[in-house]
């Protein structure tokens, strides 16, 4: 491995992952890119979660959180606290379905601050996860896969409706 690799941490369970995920949130400045599969609300949907990325969104003009859900369906039953978020303020939080052809080779968790901070598990079931927390390059590499997908994926009609 050579030294300019970037350290990478190991998560574990769902719990880590929504710790993980939170610090992200709170760290961003100006960009949040999330790939979830059903954007999970014991993930997500947490007060804390939900008011960091509240704060992140209002505290610059440009800041933007995008969200890309593989299973929308999923995504919207229950309620969920982001989605309202989102909904109250539309043009900072966006959210996108993936195409259907995309469905089966992109099922997991990926969550890109700033295109440096990295936090992505495989499966939306793993046990482990992977956080580099400083990774400008494989951050703007994942950042750029990330935006092709959303440039080619619908709006998210199911959470766009959602309470209407």
């Amino acid at each position: 491995m050579s030294s300019d690799a970037p350290a990478a941490e190991k998560i574990e369970g769902r719990g880590e992952f929504a710790l993980t995920a939170l610090a992200i949130a709170q760290g961003a400045r100006r960009q949040l890119l999330l790939l979830t599969y059903d954007f999970d609300r014991r993930l997500y949907g947490g007060d804390a979660f939900v008011e960091a990325v509240k704060r992140f969104v209002l505290a610059d003009d440009h800041a933007q959180l995008h969200v890309l859900i593989n299973q929308p369906r999923l995504a919207v039953q229950g309620g969920h606290r982001l989605i309202e978020l989102g909904r109250q303020l539309p043009s900072r939080i966006q959210f996108r379905e993936l195409l259907e052809e995309r469905v089966l080779t992109h099922r997991g968790e990926l969550l890109i601050a700033d295109q440096r901070a990295v936090l992505e598990r495989r499966e939306p079931d793993a046990l482990y996860a992977r956080y580099t927390p400083e990774a400008a390059l494989m951050g703007k590499q994942r950042s750029g896969e990330f935006l092709q997908l959303w440039d080619e994926s619908p709006t998210a009609r199911e959470l766009r409706v959602l309470g209407l």
